[in-house]
């Protein structure tokens, strides 16, 4: 099969490897859609060369069924799916009870053990494999995993009918919680970020207030929308160098939340005076697991069916694999391409 191989920075080359067998209790899946996602983009960037390479890549994918292991009876060949790639140890006390995104041993699928969606074929534990509902699109399905984030941000720090929500962020994890929080009754999400293409789609297709943060002072424009309050409930979706934290804490209500949902490859400060004085809550967000029992991935792919999610303004870019060193720049260039969500199609 064909396969993109990643060799550091920005060196992806598409080579023949052999197919990826399943194992004991494992699905073979075809792959139909994969997305590119930010943390594939922290490697596209990387000037020092890890060792284990080359790697394989692509976590967010849908796909087909296309063989199985014998002791496989919950899947058949020709069953549309969608893979969930976290995968934890199952047997630790936070998988026990079901915060399965904290174990120590958690490890993601899209390595070189599985194959990985940036390929022709990959390999899932049937635990991590969901049928995709009949209505949903094999490109709308590639963004299970970035909605599923949005649910549990929205699970760590909920959004109450007719609160004020602010999302610092307009990528696609911003973009899904800001969602996810007019899904949940919120009176007015805003959203602070750039370029100006993933706003105009906030603002137009989504009915979301924007700010260019480029162009406009953050902390002023929140104090107009919310008529000198603040936002009850702050997501930060940037993460990266962004000391966005600071600024989560100056655009708050008094008594307001915060949501860290980016993950930052730099220490973040912030005034203990303002948190302090404002009563402010801080939580962080980390992938997704389980809510009353039910598995956050499923409560995605569920909203998806039932139409309360809208993932296709959010897809900006298509490209072949053969055009992958392509799709990665144009992922990595959102000034200059306005990309949001970019997928690979095999």
């Amino acid at each position: 099969m064909e396969a993109a191989l990643f060799y550091g920075g920005k060196d992806i080359r598409i080579e023949t490897v052999s197919d990826p067998d399943p194992e004991s209790g494992q699905v073979q899946v075809r792959v139909q859609a994969a997305g590119i996602c930010g943390s594939d983009l922290h490697g596209y960037h990387a000037t020092s060369i890890k060792p284990g390479l080359p790697r394989r890549g692509g976590h967010e994918l849908t796909g087909v069924i296309s063989s199985t292991s014998d002791d496989v009876t919950q899947f058949q060949v020709g069953d549309r799916v969608v893979v969930e790639p976290t995968v934890p140890c199952g047997n630790c006390p936070e998988c026990w009870n079901g915060n399965y995104n904290i174990c120590n041993k958690l490890r993601h699928l899209g390595g070189s053990d599985s194959g990985g969606g940036f390929g022709e074929y990959m390999v899932a534990p049937v635990g991590n494999t969901y049928l995709l509902p009949d209505n949903v699109t094999f490109e709308a399905g590639a963004l299970t995993e970035v909605y599923a984030v949005a649910v549990h941000a929205l699970a760590r720090v909920p959004v109450q009918p007719g609160d004020l929500v602010a999302v610092i962020g307009s990528g696609p994890v911003g973009l899904t919680i800001a969602q996810m929080a007019d899904l949940a009754g919120a009176r007015s999400v805003i959203v602070l970020g750039k370029p100006d293409q993933p706003l105009r789609i906030g603002q137009e297709l989504m009915g979301c207030e924007v700010i260019n943060v480029d162009t406009s002072d953050p902390v002023e424009a929140i104090k107009c929308w919310s008529g000198n309050r603040g936002a009850n409930v702050v997501f930060e979706a940037v993460g990266g160098r962004s000391n966005t934290l600071q600024q989560a804490t100056e655009i708050a209500a008094k008594r307001g939340r915060i949501c860290i949902v980016g993950g930052h490859t730099s220490p973040i400060t912030f005034s203990d005076h303002l948190a302090r004085s404002r009563e402010l809550t801080v939580s962080w967000a980390f992938c997704y697991g389980r809510r009353d029992g039910q598995k956050e991935f499923q409560v995605a792919i569920e909203l998806l069916s039932a139409g309360k999610l809208n993932p296709v303004p959010l897809i900006t870019h298509r490209f072949p694999l053969s055009e992958i060193g392509q799709a990665f720049e144009v992922a990595s260039g959102r000034q200059d391409h306005g990309s949001i969500k970019v997928l690979i199609l095999p």
